[in-house]
């Protein structure tokens, strides 16, 4: 579940820009962006762990996950943004929402492939792109999406659940990849 994205789409949706179209079209894109995946937890959860794993099989640490739940989770993630991209490009959604859809499918798609040869913070590439979306868009508030990467860099940094290089190039690839796919939706 990415707050940040959901974030994104509400303030892209209530944007200045008329094109955003009816709240309607806020409202799918945040049970499709926010509902469905936080639904998605607890079975990818029971997927991994079984009805009752025992202790030492338990996933309980879904912000730093181990190798093969992780890249389940990235694997369920790049699923459900993929079957809600292809949802709104069908409907014909407004180009905002076409927008942040395609940047959030493309970022998960490249945090999924990379993640099979170095981890990279899916956190910190969805603060990125939310914090690009939100920039490119002028959305109100836009100036303290600067702050969103630096923070879920830093709460993932002192979790311990990446390092510097990690946080980094993830807030990077994400704000790259709204940038990029602003140009293929807009």
């Amino acid at each position: 579940v990415n707050p940040a994205g959901a974030a994104a789409i509400a303030l892209c949706g209530l944007s200045r820009d008329p094109a955003a179209g009816p709240v309607a079209w806020l409202i799918l894109c945040l049970g499709l962006y926010v509902a469905i995946p936080l639904a998605a937890i607890p079975l990818v959860r029971h997927r991994l762990t079984g009805p009752d794993p025992g202790p030492e099989r338990r996933f309980t640490d879904i912000y730093d996950p181990a190798p093969e739940a992780r890249q389940l989770l990235l694997t369920a993630g790049v699923s459900i943004y993929g079957l809600s991209a292809g949802l709104l490009w069908a409907l014909e959604a407004p180009a905002p929402y076409l927008w942040a859809a395609t940047t959030f499918l493309c970022a998960a798609t490249v945090v999924w492939g990379v993640n099979r040869l170095w981890k990279i913070s899916i956190h910190t590439t969805g603060a990125g792109g939310a914090a690009g979306l939100l920039m490119i868009s002028g959305a109100p508030g836009w100036p303290l999406a600067i702050g969103l990467p630096l923070t879920v860099a830093w709460a993932r940094w002192v979790l311990g659940a990446h390092n510097a290089a990690q946080v980094v190039s993830g807030a990077l690839l994400g704000a790259l990849v709204a940038f990029g796919c602003q140009v293929l939706t807009l």
